[in-house]
């Protein structure tokens, strides 16, 4: 009887998708991907470090916890900070273009 018991738990482990496994969802022209096991934390700090040989996006969240986002180099950020709350997205905060260190001409 207890061999029968483990069986049935470890099947039900199986079939559970792992905690931090991504979503990958259609979008326009793309796709968007979710990572799973970030809802409901508290974000204290958002840094971007861009370097000539190192690009991140890093969200700190409480209780000692980070989210790095590495990036290879080439890019540009535009950074917008938006109010959907009446579904029109009105806009709060933009900020200048950051380009990556290595793509700066000086």
């Amino acid at each position: 009887m207890k061999r029968a018991q483990v069986r049935s738990v470890a099947a039900k482990k199986s079939r559970v998708k792992p905690r931090f496994t991504l979503i990958e969802k259609d979008y326009l022209g793309g796709k968007l991907l979710e990572f799973p096991g970030m809802k409901g934390r508290i974000v204290e700090k958002i840094e971007l470090v861009t370097s000539h040989d190192y690009h991140c996006i890093s969200l700190s969240f409480r209780g000692k916890k980070t989210l790095h986002l590495m990036i290879d180099p080439g890019f540009t950020v535009k950074a917008h900070f938006r109010d959907w709350t009446d579904g029109e997205g009105r806009s709060i905060k933009g900020w200048p273009p950051i380009v990556s260190a290595g793509l700066r001409l000086s």
